[in-house]
């Protein structure tokens, strides 16, 4: 995801809503796991890294 913005856990599932609505793609390597959602005209990804446990957040408009 090119230009995004971490943004809070809490901002992000409030955006999110509905995950099965707003569910777009999953990836998954030996290092983490991205899940990616479509909501509100902004693309949401969700990617966890096992190594550290750490989730973050990012948010990117689909119109810029």
């Amino acid at each position: 995801m090119n230009h995004s913005v971490e943004i809070t856990k809490e901002a992000a599932w409030k955006l999110i809503g509905n995950d099965e609505k707003s569910w777009t793609d999953y990836q998954q390597n030996e290092l983490s796991e991205s899940s990616f959602y479509l909501a509100h005209g902004v693309r949401i990804a969700v990617i966890h890294n096992y190594l550290s446990n750490v989730t973050q957040y990012f948010i990117q408009d689909i119109n810029a």
